[in-house]
């Protein structure tokens, strides 16, 4: 199959100008703000090549002939650079719905507010639309010559969630839950080995933790007190514990940084590479479901990062996995050490 691209940039269709000239064009989303962006590499071989506007708006879709296009995102110019030799261009993007606002240093505190209220208050000054699906009350939260992506981002995190933006929406929703900000589920993906054009998954074990140790701020004795949060997901045997630098002006605080915590820790018990054929239909944040690997490695993974790469006519999907909020903690790890270990199975009569 011929793989075919689509470049509207401020509303003109550049397909057919740029179509020789493409070597390459590539998309990358993740979880969190800023982080989803967008890189066209353009032949410059006879010198003709203008730069474009920074600030212009550039939608990106790909697709397979006879199959059409699928919408990839759109993204604001927000660098361009030169490359040789051989000459080429190079103009990379941005989300286009950030705004110069949202990198202004802020300050604001907000005390027993929820945090929809407070994902409210940030978006409407940035004029985007809020969508908050965590149902969580903020003992305090204090913004202090920060700017709104960063703080958002931050206070994201300490409950277990990404912020991100989409579409004019300021969405903060948990990470693995399987559902959007606005509570719908998630489609689960599932992939095998002879979908894909490569893969590696790989469990280390030094990522293996038993426990968060956390510490609360007793203002009535100015002390500072310990709160550990056992890890449920744990193989037997485990004995690492993690421990928060900062203390939290409460155990509601504290316990939900906690576990946000734990819930990364958890993520990076297994990574994977997945790279196939294109396909639009990945995301970051959903889930995916392997199987027909090996035992040990099937099951459900969270997307970290979804990257399409257009090149010579071709277009790869590459998806970058982890393991998910619970973990693959007990991979390789049986109830009791194996004395004898037999790497291969022995074929049955034998």
């Amino acid at each position: 199959m011929q793989a075919i691209f689509q470049v509207i940039a401020n509303g003109d269709d550049i397909t057919k100008t740029i179509q020789d000239r493409i070597l390459r064009i590539r998309t990358v989303d993740k979880p969190g703000l800023e982080s989803d962006s967008c890189e066209i590499e353009l032949d410059d071989r006879d010198g003709k090549i203008q730069f474009p506007p920074k600030g212009a708006m550039l939608r990106i879709s790909l697709g397979w002939q006879g199959e059409g296009l699928a919408f990839l995102g759109e993204y604001a110019i927000d660098e361009i650079a030169l490359k040789g030799p051989p000459a080429s261009v190079i103009i990379r993007g941005r989300p286009a719905n950030l705004r110069a606002t949202s990198k202004t240093h802020r300050y604001g505190s907000w005390e027993n507010a929820k945090l929809a209220d407070i994902v409210g208050d940030v978006a409407r000054r940035n004029k985007w639309t809020p969508a908050c699906g965590i149902d969580v009350v903020v003992p305090r939260a204090d913004q202090f010559g920060e700017s709104d992506l960063h703080f958002i981002t931050r206070l994201s995190r300490q409950y277990g969630a990404t912020a991100t933006i989409k579409a004019g929406k300021l969405i903060v929703a948990a990470r693995g839950a399987g559902k959007s900000a606005s509570g719908l589920p998630l489609a689960t993906i599932t992939l095998t080995p002879s979908q894909l054009l490569d893969y590696t998954i790989t469990f280390p074990d030094r990522a293996n933790f038993v426990a968060v140790r956390t510490k609360v701020h007793d203002v009535k004795t100015g002390k500072k007190i310990d709160l550990v949060i056992p890890n449920p997901d744990a193989p037997a045997g485990a004995s690492a514990v993690h421990t928060e630098r900062h203390a939290f002006a409460s155990p509601e605080a504290a316990k939900a940084a906690g576990n946000a915590r734990l819930q990364k820790l958890n993520q990076h018990t297994a990574k994977s590479t997945m790279v196939m054929q294109g396909r639009a239909d990945f995301a970051a944040e959903e889930t995916v479901a392997l199987q027909g690997f090996k035992k040990e490695a099937d099951g459900d993974f969270l997307i970290d990062s979804v990257t399409h790469t257009y090149s010579g006519r071709s277009w790869e999907t590459e998806v970058e996995l982890n393991a998910g909020n619970k973990g693959k903690a007990k991979v390789g790890h049986g109830k009791k050490p194996a004395k004898k270990i037999n790497l291969i199975v022995p074929s049955a009569g034998n």
